[in-house]
C-alpha cells in the first residue's frame, strides 16, 4: 500500500510530474491516431512496428524523464548526503537511463531466453555508448568475450528460473492448493524476474559490461556498488512500468522505485535466515547449480556494501578454522557474493567437494566500500541424504545429468544400453548423523515407463533390506554397495576350543552379513521361468520377504521403466532416488533353414556347386539360408536401445576338428578372411511376443533369408591345400556342422557372454564327388 506522505512529498510530486510529462506527447499522438482511423490505418501499412521502434519508443519516454535532476531527486535524503552532488558519480548517472530501458524492454511481453539475450546486447551497446567506449561494428575479438561472459552469465541467472518452472510444471499437485489459500496471485513471478536481475549483474560481469577501462576506473570509487544497486532498482522499475495497465499503477512503480533506493542507503545488514540455530539440516540435490549440499538464505545488503562472503568450518573449531572451499554462490559463480541479496540464496556449501563434519558453523560477512563490515553466524548439523542408484551390472549413470538426475540414463559412450535377466543394482542407501535419525530400511520398485515423480502411480516394491536388529545396524554401509543384497547370520568363529566350528549354541562372535546377489528381473527364453528368491527380513527368526520380476504379461517382461530407491529413516521420512532403465527379456532367434535348398542331416555333393567341372579360379556359391533375429524392445521404435541388435555369425567344421569362421555375406575368395559378423537382421520368425506393447501389427510368416553365401571351393582339398582339417579329398564323404550364433547388445551378466545368445547347430553330409586330379 501507498503511505499519504510519500506521495505528497514534494520530490516525489516533482518526479511523477516528470514522468506524466514524458508520456503525455505519446498519449496525445494515440488520442488522436484513435479519433482519425483513416491516419492511423496508413500508418500502420507505411511502417509496421519492428524492434527499433520499440527501442525508440522507450527512448522517447526514458531520455525526456530521467534527468540528472529527476536521479538525484529520486534518492533519500540520507543517500544525497552520502552521495554528494551528481557531478562526483556522473559515470553512474550515465547508464542508469539504460537500465531502466532494458527492465522495460524485457518485460513488456512473455520472452524466451533467447530474447532475453537479444535486450542483453542492446543494453550492453547503450552502457558502452553512454560510457564513451562504443562497441566497433563489428565488434573486436575482446569486445566479443566480453559479450559472451554476459551470455554466459545470463544463462546461469536464468537457469534457476527454468528449473523452478519446470519442477512446477513436473509436480503440479500442490498448485490448485496455493492458489485456494491465496498464495498464488496476479503479482506471482515478480520476485522471480528481480532474482535474474540480480543474479546477472555480478562482479564478474560488471567488467564485461562496462569494459575493462571503465572498470579498472571506477571500482575504487565508494559509490560504485551503490550504483549497481541503483541499477538494478532501476531495471525493476522499468520492468514494473511495462506491466503496468494504467496511471495508477505507474505512480505505484515510482513508490516502489523509491522505496528499493531507500534500501541502498540502509545500514548494512548481515542475516542467516537458513538454516536456523541448531537445526537438523537435510542436504538437497540442487538442478539449477548442480550440486548436493545444503542452501544458504538470508540477507546480505546495505549502503556501499561491496560484497559478502560465505565461511565455514567445524562448530567446535576456532575461527581461524573457517574456509571458503565448498561453497558456491547463486548462479555458479566462485565469488564473493554481490550485495543486495534480501531474504533470499546467498550461496550453498556443498558437500561433495571435501570432508564436512557432521556439525558446522556458517559465517556471512558482508562488506562496504568504505572498510565497513558486519557478521552473523549460524551453527547446524547435516542430516546427509545419500540415495542413489550409480549402476546396474557396472553400466553407469550418465554424468552429466549426473545420479541425481531423474532423466539420466543408463550408457556407454553415449549409448543408452538395456538389460536382462539376473541384474546387480548398485549405490548408495544410507542417511543420518542428526540425533534419533538414522536409516530404518530401504526398498526397490519398479513403475512402467519413465516417470520423474516418486509418489506418482503404482509401484511395484521387488526389493528390501531392514536396518531393524542391533546387528543388522552395526552393519548400516554408508559407502556404495551393491543395493541387491540380503542377510545371513554368520558368526564369527575365533578358530580355538571351544568356539571352533562346528560349535555349541552361542559360541563365537554374533554377525549379520550384508550379501549382494542378483535380482531376477525376468525369463531367460520365454520358456524357462526365472526362479523365485525369498530372503530373510532377520536372518535370525521366520519370516521372508519375496523379490518380484517384472510383469511377465507385459510386453514379456521387457521395455521402458522406472527404478525407485526408497529410503525410510526412524521417524518415517522417506527419500528417494529414481533410475530410468531399459529391459530386454524378450526372445532372440537363430536358425539355419537349409544350405541350398538342402535341409540338415542330408547329403550334399560337391559337383553341384562346382563351376566348370571343378575350376579353383571362381567361387562355388552354396547360399545357407535361416534367420538371425531380435525382437525390438518396442515394436516399431528402430532407435537404440529398442533395436539392440549386435550381431550374427557363422562357423563350420568337419567332423570334430576346428570351427573355421564363414565370411559375410560371402563367397569371399582364398584366404576366406573377415568381415565374420553382420549386424543386420535376416528373415523373420513369423513370431513376437504375445504381449508386446506396442502390438505388433500384422505378422508376417516365418521366413528364412540368406545368412550368407558358402564358398564350397573351401571344402575342396585340391582347391584350398591351406585348410587340410575343413578339406575333402577328392573322393571322401564326411560329416559338417554348421554353427550360428545371433547375439543382442543387452546387459544380461547371468547369461554366457553377459548378454542374450541364440545358438544353432545344422548337421550336413558332404561328398566330394569331383573326379581325382593326377
Amino acid at each position: 500500500m501507498v503511505d499519504e506522505k510519500e506521495i505528497h512529498d514534494k520530490d516525489f510530486q516533482f518526479v511523477l510530474k516528470e514522468l506524466l510529462n514524458a508520456y503525455k506527447p505519446i498519449l496525445e499522438e494515440d488520442l488522436k491516431r484513435a479519433e482519425e482511423p483513416e491516419r492511423l490505418k496508413n500508418e500502420a501499412l507505411e511502417n509496421p512496428p519492428d524492434c527499433e521502434d520499440e527501442l525508440q519508443h522507450a527512448q522517447r519516454i526514458f531520455d525526456r524523464f530521467f534527468t540528472d535532476e529527476v536521479a538525484f531527486r529520486l534518492l533519500p535524503e540520507v543517500g544525497r548526503e552520502q552521495l554528494g552532488p551528481p557531478e562526483k558519480w556522473r559515470w553512474c548517472l550515465l547508464h542508469l537511463r539504460c537500465c531502466i530501458i532494458f527492465g522495460w524492454l524485457v518485460c513488456r511481453r512473455p520472452r524466451t531466453f533467447r530474447a532475453f539475450v537479444y535486450y542483453l546486447h542492446r543494453y550492453w551497446l547503450c552502457v558502452r555508448r553512454v560510457l564513451g567506449t562504443p562497441v566497433s561494428d563489428p565488434p573486436t575479438p575482446e569486445e566479443k568475450e566480453d559479450f559472451q561472459i554476459l551470455v554466459k552469465a545470463a544463462a546461469e541467472a536464468y537457469k534457476p528460473f527454468l528449473t523452478d518452472q519446470l519442477a512446477t510444471v513436473e509436480f503440479p499437485i500442490g498448485l490448485p492448493d496455493e492458489l485456494f489459500t491465496g498464495e498464488i496471485d496476479c503479482d506471482e513471478g515478480e520476485e522471480n524476474t528481480a532474482a535474474i536481475f540480480e543474479r546477472l549483474l555480478t562482479v564478474e560481469t560488471a567488467a564485461a559490461l562496462l569494459g575493462k577501462k571503465a572498470f579498472e576506473e571506477h571500482r575504487q570509487d565508494p559509490a560504485f556498488w551503490f550504483c549497481r544497486c541503483y541499477c538494478l532498482c532501476a531495471i525493476r522499475f522499468g520492468c514494473c512500468l511495462a506491466r503496468a495497465r494504467n496511471f495508477i499503477e505507474v505512480l505505484y512503480c515510482l513508490v516502489y522505485f523509491r522505496r528499493c533506493l531507500a534500501v541502498c542507503f540502509k545500514p548494512l545488514e548481515c542475516d542467516i535466515l537458513k538454516p536456523t540455530m541448531n537445526a537438523c539440516e537435510e542436504e538437497q540435490y540442487f538442478p539449477g547449480p548442480s550440486l548436493l549440499g545444503v542452501e544458504i538464505v538470508g540477507t546480505a545488503t546495505g549502503a556501499f556494501c561491496d560484497h559478502y562472503i560465505l565461511e565455514w568450518k567445524a562448530a567446535a573449531a576456532p575461527d581461524t578454522s573457517y574456509s571458503s572451499v565448498g561453497i558456491v554462490y547463486p548462479g555458479g559463480s566462485p565469488g564473493p557474493g554481490a550485495c543486495g541479496v534480501v531474504n533470499s540464496t546467498l550461496g550453498y556449501l556443498t558437500l561433495t567437494a571435501g570432508p564436512i563434519p557432521d556439525d558446522v558453523t556458517v559465517r556471512l560477512t558482508a562488506v562496504a566500500s568504505t572498510g565497513a563490515k558486519c557478521t552473523d553466524t549460524v551453527d547446524f548439523q547435516i542430516f546427509r541424504r545419500r540415495v542413489w542408484i550409480t549402476n546396474v551390472d557396472g553400466i553407469q549413470v550418465e554424468s552429466p545429468p549426473g545420479v541425481l538426475d531423474p532423466t539420466a540414463q543408463l550408457a556407454t559412450s553415449g549409448e543408452v544400453r538395456s538389460f536382462g535377466t539376473a541384474l546387480k543394482i548398485r549405490g548408495r542407501a544410507w542417511v543420518g548423523t542428526c540425533a534419533g535419525r538414522e536409516i530404518k530400511r530401504y526398498t526397490l520398485s519398479y513403475q512402467p515407463g519413465f516417470v520423474v515423480d516418486p509418489l506418482a502411480g503404482p509401484w511395484t516394491q521387488f526389493w528390501q533390506v531392514d536396518y531393524l536388529t542391533p546387528l543388522q545396524r552395526k552393519e548400516i554401509p554408508e559407502h556404495e554397495f551393491d543395493l541387491t543384497s540380503y542377510w545371513r547370520y554368520s558368526p564369527i568363529y575365533l578358530g580355538s576350543p571351544p568356539c571352533a566350528a562346528p560349535s555349541p549354541p552361542n559360541c563365537g562372535i554374533p554377525k549379520d552379513w550384508l550379501t549382494s546377489t542378483r535380482w531376477w528381473s525376468g525369463r531367460e527364453e520365454p520358456a524357462i521361468p526365472a526362479p523365485t528368491q525369498s530372503f530373510p527380513v532377520d536372518p535370525e527368526v521366520p519370516g521372508n520377504w519375496t523379490a518380484q520380476q517384472l510383469p511377465l504379461m507385459n510386453n514379456c517382461q521387457s521395455g521402458r521403466y522406472t527404478l525407485r530407491l526408497d529410503v525410510e529413516d526412524t521417524l518415517g521420512n522417506h527419500y528417494y532416488d529414481l533410475q530410468q532403465i531399459w529391459f530386454d527379456n524378450k526372445k532372440i532367434h537363430g536358425e539355419i533353414s537349409q544350405v541350398f535348398g538342402i535341409p540338415a542331416c542330408d547329403s550334399i555333393d560337391l559337383s553341384t556347386f562346382a563351376i566348370s567341372n571343378g575350376d579353383c579360379d571362381v567361387p562355388w556359391p552354396a547360399d545357407l539360408l535361416g534367420i538371425a533375429y531380435d525382437e525390438y524392445i518396442e515394436e516399431g521404435n528402430f532407435s537404440v536401445p529398442s533395436d539392440n541388435f549386435d550381431n550374427y555369425r557363422l562357423w563350420i567344421r568337419k567332423d570334430s576338428g576346428p570351427y573355421y569362421p564363414i565370411p559375410i555375406p560371402g563367397p569371399g575368395g582364398p584366404p576366406w578372411g573377415p568381415p565374420y559378423a553382420s549386424s543386420s537382421r535376416v528373415g523373420d520368425p513369423g513370431e513376437r511376443c504375445p504381449s508386446a506393447a506396442p502390438p505388433p501389427g500384422v505378422i508376417p510368416p516365418k521366413t528364412p533369408g540368406i545368412l550368407a553365401s558358402l564358398d564350397m571351393r573351401r571344402l575342396d582339398a585340391v582347391c584350398n591345400p591351406g585348410e587340410p582339417t575343413l578339406t575333402l579329398k577328392r573322393g571322401e564323404c564326411c560329416g559338417y556342422i554348421i554353427r550360428l550364433r545371433v547375439q543382442d547388445r543387452s546387459i544380461c551378466p547371468s547369461l554366457g557372454a553377459g548378454r542374450h545368445r541364440k545358438w544353432e547347430h545344422f548337421p550336413v553330409c558332404i561328398c566330394n564327388d569331383l573326379p581325382k586330379v593326377d
